[in-house]
C-alpha cells in the first residue's frame, strides 16, 4: 500500500482541493491496476512522510511493530485510518448471528494487546434515552437534514458524559469515546463542522422543547400539576464585547468580575424542563415571568388549566401574580409582607413537621386575606441562621460605632461632622439587619470655628423599641397562595419543592458544563447553553427512571460507575498452516455487577455493541 495525492475541483468552481488516498496495486485481467483502499482526506503531512504513513497503517493492520513510525503525528493519523478501515470492513461480521460453537486458534500470546480503548457506558445510556425521546424523528419532521443527526446527538451526549466546551466535546468524541460506534456515524468530523452543527441545533430550539415536553409527559406519565420558575446565570471567560446579552449583574457564583448570561427555566414537580429562555446577564427577575408564561402557554396550552406555579420572593410582584391569574394559573409564592408581621403574631403557631435527627421543626399560622391564604412559617434551622446573622451584625456594628466614637477624642481620627455622617451611612449599608434595629445620631460640636468644617462631638445609638422582640421573627417567612383547597402542611410541602429547580441549576452548572461560557458571539453562547438544557432533559429522564426502582443516585454518581465500561480492540497473531494472520477483535469490556444493575434498572441490554472481527492479511 502507498499514499497517492489527488486533486479535485467542484463543479462551477475554480478552486482545487487536495486529498490523500491510500491505494494498493492489484492484478486484473486487463493488467495491474490501482485500487482505492481508503480516502484519508486532507491530512497536514509532507510528501516525504507519505511512505512512513503507509507503512505505519500496514504495520498496525498486520501487527508488525518494525513498520511503525517513530513520529507521534504519523502514528496518530495511521491509527485514525485503521479505525476507519476496521469500522468499514468489520460490518458484515457484526451482522452475522452470534455463534456459541467453541472456536480454537493457535495464538501467539506475546502478540496480544489491547488498543483503541473508548468510553462506552455513559454514552450507551445517553444514546438510548436520545432514541426513546424521539429527538431524531422530531428533527427530521422539522426539516433537518439527516446528515446532521449524528453530530447533534454527539454534542448533547458529550455534554452529558464529558461536560465542557464544544472544542472539548470535539476532542472527546474523536479520541476518547465510542459515541460514533453507537450512532453508526462518521468516525471523523472537523471542529468547524461541530460548530455549524451547534448553530443548526439551536435553530430548532422551540420545536425541540415543545416535542420534549409532550414526549416526556407521555413516556413517563408525568402529572404536571406544578410548575416551578426561577432564573440563574453563568459567567463568560473574556469580555464578550460582541455579545449584547453579556452584561454585568448579580452573579450566582460571585463572579462580579465577569459579564453574565441569564437562563430562565420552568420545570415540573418531577424536575423535567418545560421551557427555557436566555436573557442578558443583568436581567431583572421580576420582568421575566410574564414572557415565560406566555411562551409556555403558546407551546403547551393544556398546561394553563388548573396548574400551580411556584415562585420565589424576587419574582412574586403584584404584576406577576396578576399575570398568573389572567392566564388561569394558581400560585404559591413567598410574600413580600413579612415586614408588616408583628412579633406577637408569631405566638400560637402550629407544628406541622418535626425531625429531631435532622434538627427540622416547622411551625405555621394561617391567615386569610382577600381570597388568599397567607401562611406564616417558622423554621428552626432558618431561625438559628437568622439569629446568628442578626446578632453578629449587631455586634459588629456596635464595635465599629464605638471605634469611631472613641476616635473623636484621638489624634489622627476622623472628626469632621459630614465625614462621620457618611461613615454611619456606610455602616448601615454594610450591616442592613442591624441597621433596622438601631437609631444612630451624630451630635455636632457647638463651638466649631466658622472658618473650619463642622466637627462631630459624639455618636449616640439606641435600639428601637419595636426591635426589642425582633428575635421572635427569626426564621420566619410568609407564603402566599390562592389555593384555598390546600391545608397548611400541603401548602408548605408544595412550596419547598422549589428546591427542585435549584437542583436543576446545580446540575446544569456542575454536571453539564454550562459554566463558564467561552464563546464571544451571541448565537454561539446561546447554543452552548441550549445544549446543556437538552443534556439536562436526558439527565432528568435517567434519574427519574432510576428513582422508580428505588435508586436515588445522581447522574454524576452513575456516570462515574459507568466510566469503567469501555469498548476496546484486542489484537493478536494466529499461526495457520502456511502463514500468520493478525486479528483485530473489537469488543465491549465485560460489564461488572454494578454496570448490569444500572442497565437493568434502565431497561437496557448489558451488551451495548456486538463484536466486530477483522483479519489483516
Amino acid at each position: 500500500m502507498y499514499i497517492k495525492r489527488v486533486r479535485k475541483r467542484n463543479r462551477g468552481s475554480d478552486k482545487d482541493y487536495g486529498y490523500l488516498h491510500l491505494v494498493e496495486s492489484v492484478r486484473t485481467e486487463h493488467g495491474p491496476r490501482q485500487r482505492l483502499v481508503l480516502n484519508l482526506g486532507a491530512l497536514p503531512i509532507e510528501p516525504e512522510d507519505y511512505k512512513a504513513l503507509a507503512n505505519t497503517i500496514e504495520g498496525i493492520l498486520v501487527g508488525q511493530a518494525n513498520l511503525l513510525s517513530g513520529d507521534p503525528s504519523i502514528e496518530r493519523h495511521a491509527r485514525n485510518a485503521v479505525q476507519k478501515l476496521l469500522a468499514r470492513d468489520a460490518k458484515s461480521e457484526a451482522r452475522k448471528p452470534p455463534s456459541h460453537t467453541p472456536e480454537y486458534q493457535l495464538v501467539d500470546v506475546a502478540s496480544m494487546q489491547a488498543t483503541e480503548l473508548r468510553s462506552l457506558g455513559g454514552e450507551y445510556v445517553g444514546h438510548t434515552l436520545w432514541q426513546e425521546l424521539g429527538l431524531n424523528h422530531a428533527l427530521l419532521d422539522a426539516g433537518c437534514s439527516p446528515q446532521g443527526l449524528v453530530l447533534f446527538e454527539a454534542l448533547v451526549v458529550g455534554r452529558l458524559v464529558a461536560p465542557g466546551s464544544e472544542r472539548h466535546s470535539w476532542a472527546w468524541m474523536q479520541n476518547r469515546s465510542a459515541i460514533f460506534e453507537l450512532t453508526g456515524g462518521a468516525v471523523r468530523a472537523s471542529l468547524s463542522a461541530l460548530y455549524r452543527a451547534t448553530d443548526v441545533l439551536f435553530s430548532y430550539k422551540e420545536t425541540l422543547e415543545k416535542h420534549l415536553s409532550e414526549r416526556e409527559r407521555d413516556l413517563f406519565s408525568l402529572p404536571e400539576r406544578l410548575c416551578f420558575f426561577d432564573l440563574t446565570n453563568t459567567y463568560f471567560e473574556g469580555k464578550a464585547t460582541r455579545n449584547p446579552k453579556a452584561k454585568r449583574g448579580h452573579s450566582k457564583e460571585k463572579r462580579s468580575d465577569a459579564p453574565l448570561l441569564t437562563l430562565a427555566m420552568i420545570i415540573d414537580e418531577e424536575g423535567f424542563p418545560k421551557y427555557s429562555r436566555l436573557y442578558p446577564g443583568n436581567q431583572c427577575e421580576a420582568k421575566t415571568l410574564a414572557e415565560m408564561i406566555e411562551a409556555l402557554v403558546k407551546a403547551r396550552p393544556d398546561l394553563a388549566r388548573d396548574r400551580t406555579v411556584i415562585i420565589d420572593a424576587g419574582i412574586a410582584t403584584e404584576a406577576n401574580i396578576k399575570t398568573l391569574k389572567d392566564k388561569g394559573f394558581h400560585y404559591i409564592c413567598v410574600g413580600r409582607m413579612l415586614a408588616k408581621v408583628l412579633p406577637e403574631q408569631t405566638e400560637d403557631l402550629v407544628l406541622i413537621r418535626e425531625d429531631a435527627q435532622k434538627a427540622v421543626k416547622i411551625e405555621v399560622k394561617r391567615f386569610k386575606k382577600d381570597h388568599e391564604i397567607h401562611l406564616l412559617c417558622r423554621s428552626r434551622g432558618r431561625q438559628e441562621k437568622d439569629r446568628a446573622i442578626r446578632t453578629r451584625q449587631e455586634q459588629l456594628m456596635i464595635e465599629r460605632l464605638t471605634y469611631f466614637r472613641d476616635g473623636l477624642n484621638k489624634k489622627g481620627h476622623t472628626k469632621r461632622y459630614a465625614k462621620v455622617v457618611e461613615i454611619i451611612g456606610r455602616l448601615r449599608e454594610k450591616y442592613p439587619r442591624a441597621s433596622k434595629a438601631f437609631d444612630v445620631g451624630v451630635i455636632p460640636l457647638a463651638d466649631s470655628s466658622k472658618d473650619q468644617a463642622p466637627l462631630a462631638k459624639d455618636i449616640v445609638w439606641k435600639k428601637r423599641d419595636r426591635y426589642e422582640n425582633e428575635d421572635k421573627l427569626d426564621g420566619c417567612y410568609l407564603l402566599r397562595t390562592d389555593r384555598e383547597d390546600l391545608n397548611d402542611k400541603e401548602i408548605w410541602e408544595t412550596y419547598v419543592l422549589l428546591t427542585r429547580i435549584e437542583t436543576a441549576f446545580r446540575a446544569l452548572k456542575s454536571s453539564l458544563g454550562m459554566r463558564p461560557n467561552f464563546h464571544q458571539k451571541e448565537d454561539r453562547a446561546d447554543a452552548h447553553m441550549f445544549i446543556s438544557v437538552l443534556a439536562y432533559h436526558l439527565l432528568t429522564a435517567i434519574e427519574h427512571r432510576l428513582r422508580t426502582h428505588g435508586d436515588h443516585r445522581t447522574w454524576a454518581s452513575v456516570r462515574d460507575v459507568l466510566s469503567t465500561h469501555q469498548r476496546l480492540t484486542i489484537e493478536y497473531r494466529e499461526k495457520t498452516n502456511h502463514d500468520h494472520q493478525h486479528h483485530h477483535l473489537r469488543v465491549c469490556s465485560q460489564p461488572e455487577a454494578e454496570h448490569k444493575l444500572i442497565y437493568e434498572r434502565l431497561g437496557l441490554d448489558p451488551e451495548p455493541l456486538p463484536r466486530k472481527h477483522y483479519v489483516g492479511k
